[in-house]
């Protein structure tokens, strides 16, 4: 196998230990959990949490997988989830991710953009005062914010809403680590010589320095596309979305703890397969990537 396709699969391999750890550690958390007035959890919710785990038979940690795709109820009370249901909830938050991706890119591009033109001096205090109040500002709060506007209209707007807070940090890390990258090509010498032969500046961008600074943007991409995909649980809660992310988060919250296995192993999946073909573009885009190993 050449070092190339050994570096797109190897985030694959994750997949099935996140599914085991996932799995054990679940199976190893107390059912005998006691309140303030040491009361135990009910005999019959610990006995559903033991089948909806599997706990005690052959082959135990398939169990949430056989049940879910059997188009049974994961879960211990009308708060599970079936097979159908967890897809369309996936499809939600992927549409919020992408559109959240695609306008950090956008930010990124724009961020970058306004500090080259500026230049070093002043697009220094321009970087110090976005970091700032990017960096300072929870997505909860954005989410706060865009909340009493949006939710009551409906309609797509908290799916955008959530995907414009979601995007503002990852859009200035990008932002930043573009901006290095464009000065330092634009500092090169065949930039100036592509100049002196009458290429204009528009033309040098797009032909060499854009394709010269797109290994270090997929560099950062892949773990940016990681927080997008994080990010969205906060916003998804705060204005309302039924996706995901309020799924997970509602899972962990009501103790679901078949529907967290499935849950966590699908979004290590998610992100394993998004590194991977994160890392197959930039095979492509630039060979030389996959010869160093």
């Amino acid at each position: 196998m050449s070092p190339g396709v050994s570096r797109v699969l190897r985030p694959l391999v994750l997949i099935p230990v996140v599914a085991l750890a996932s799995y054990f550690l679940m199976a190893l958390l107390p059912t005998q959990v006691e309140d303030d007035r040491k009361e135990q959890l009910p005999p019959e919710l610990i006995a559903s949490y033991r089948k909806d785990l599997g706990l005690g038979e052959p082959l135990g940690f398939l169990r949430p997988w056989t049940k879910l795709f059997r188009g049974e109820r994961l879960g211990t009370s009308a708060q599970g989830v079936t097979v159908d249901e967890l897809g369309q909830k996936l499809v939600g938050s992927l549409s919020v991710g992408a559109l959240a991706l695609a306008l950090a890119l956008l930010w990124a591009f724009a961020f970058s953009g306004a500090r080259v033109r500026l230049g070093e001096r002043k697009g220094q205090l321009l970087a110090d005062g976005v970091l700032a109040a990017a960096l300072g500002t929870p997505t909860f709060l954005l989410a706060l914010l865009f909340a009493p506007a949006v939710v009551e209209r409906g309609g797509v707007l908290p799916d955008v809403a959530a995907a414009l807070v979601i995007s503002v940090w990852p859009g200035v890390f990008l932002g930043s680590l573009l901006t290095d990258a464009l000065r330092s090509e634009l500092a090169k010498d065949y930039v100036r010589t592509a100049r002196a032969k009458g290429v204009s500046a528009r033309g040098v961008f797009l032909r060499h320095v854009l394709p010269n600074v797109m290994p270090a943007l997929l560099d950062a991409l892949a773990p940016v596309a990681t927080a997008v995909l994080g990010g969205s649980f906060a916003a998804e809660r705060v204005l309302g979305l039924p996706y995901f992310g309020q799924l997970y988060v509602m899972a962990v919250l009501q103790r679901q703890v078949a529907v967290v296995v499935v849950a966590t192993t699908i979004f290590s999946a998610l992100l394993a397969i998004v590194t991977a073909l994160i890392e197959a573009i930039r095979q492509v885009i630039d060979p030389r990537a996959g010869a160093v190993e």
